[in-house]
């Protein structure tokens, strides 16, 4: 049971990002494309997810465990420097 309480948590930490790519995406005409910034968030959230999963699948293993973080640091991290970088183009 206690193996599944860190997932748990990353699983509905990742809703928030779910929530606001589509508050983002709200409001365009029908058949647009979907909003870069919006899309962004829905790839955090993806992360956030994956990282769940991986953590599951890491059990106990330390070494797993440990790859899977910094896998899921990088992810995340990476996609919100995509995420700064889109906006500061935005406001040129």
């Amino acid at each position: 049971m206690h193996e599944l309480i860190v997932p748990a948590i990353l699983t509905i930490s990742a809703l928030p990002a779910f929530v606001v790519a589509r508050l983002m995406a709200r409001g365009r005409p029908q058949g647009a494309p979907m909003p870069r910034l919006a899309r962004v968030m829905q790839l955090v959230g993806l992360a956030i997810l994956a990282g769940a999963v991986g953590l599951f699948w890491a059990g106990d293993n330390g070494t797993r465990r440990l790859a899977v973080i910094v896998a899921m640091v990088v992810a995340v991290n990476g996609l919100g420097v995509i995420l700064l970088v889109s906006m500061g183009r935005g406001r040129r």
